[in-house]
């Protein structure tokens, strides 16, 4: 069955929160960032390149020159081997940060890195992965996908409208906007607390699913009671117009997704619970 997001021509949330895979966009990234690397730190590359050939692919070192000879350098053909898997090639990343922090013990010296230059193009391009302390690391799961599929599925076309709207704000990647994605992602719980209770305010359709205990949890109720304050919160400036000029307060990806994958959990919980 297609979802709502496919049927009319919203993104997917596979596609703003893009894990288990890799698209061409990313490989190219890594690619790039890579060969960038080589440009600037030729000798140190050459070292990582070598020991990704006898080490991580495990094959003989006598015949490396003529491969780089023949056919280049190995990690640059490896990400661009389609042969190759995904998890394949984070786990050359991972290698070769692990030589650089290896060769920079060994040699009691610092050398350039790439982490930077491929966090900002996974981040760039919603890639569902970061470098965090020379490691690549997921920061998105499975389940959360599936959580905010979920949610799309079950929900009415007015919160199904709200979640869309959050997915595809998040998901910009030439001017994402965080803030109205959270801001929207909210509002989807908005719609189905007031839906469930008839009452025109959040806060109010919270208390009154707490009184009914059998669908809402007091601790529930308080732990996004919370959440939605800092929605409301003037400083952040979400549902509200800024302090300032520049903004006292910048939502980041993090946070977007954090509500995001935070308020479709809650609905899929309440239509569970209320149904």
């Amino acid at each position: 069955m297609k979802l709502f997001s496919e049927r009319y021509g919203y993104i997917k949330p596979s596609d703003a929160l893009i894990t288990e895979c890799m698209p061409n966009e990313v490989q190219n990234a890594i690619y790039n960032c890579l060969n960038r690397y080589q440009e600037e730190n030729c000798s140190v590359f050459e070292t990582m390149d070598k020991l990704v050939w006898t080490n991580f692919m495990n094959e003989k070192e006598c015949e490396y020159d003529r491969v780089l000879f023949n056919r280049g350098y190995v990690c640059l053909n490896y990400i661009d081997d389609t042969n190759n898997l995904w998890h394949q090639k984070l786990s050359l990343i991972d290698f070769l940060l692990e030589v650089l922090r290896k060769l920079e013990s060994y040699y009691h010296k610092e050398y350039p890195s790439f982490a930077d230059s491929i966090n900002r193009n996974f981040s760039r391009l919603n890639y569902g992965y970061r470098i965090i302390n020379r490691y690549v690391t997921p920061i998105t799961s499975k389940e959360e996908v599936e959580s905010i599929e979920e949610a799309i599925e079950s929900a009415k076309d007015n919160i199904k409208e709200h979640l869309n709207s959050a997915l595809k704000l998040l998901s910009n990647k030439e001017k994402p906007d965080y803030r109205n994605s959270i801001k929207e992602s909210i509002s989807a719980v908005g719609a189905l607390c007031r839906e469930m209770t008839e009452e025109n305010d959040l806060g109010k359709a919270l208390f009154s699913l707490e009184k009914k205990q059998e669908v809402l949890h007091p601790q529930l109720k308080a732990a996004f009671g919370n959440l939605y304050s800092y929605v409301n919160e003037k400083q952040s400036g979400i549902r509200h117009e800024l302090m300032d000029e520049t903004g006292t307060y910048v939502p980041t990806y993090h946070e977007a997704k954090f509500m995001l994958v935070t308020c479709s959990a809650f609905i899929n919980y309440l239509n569970g619970k209320y149904n």
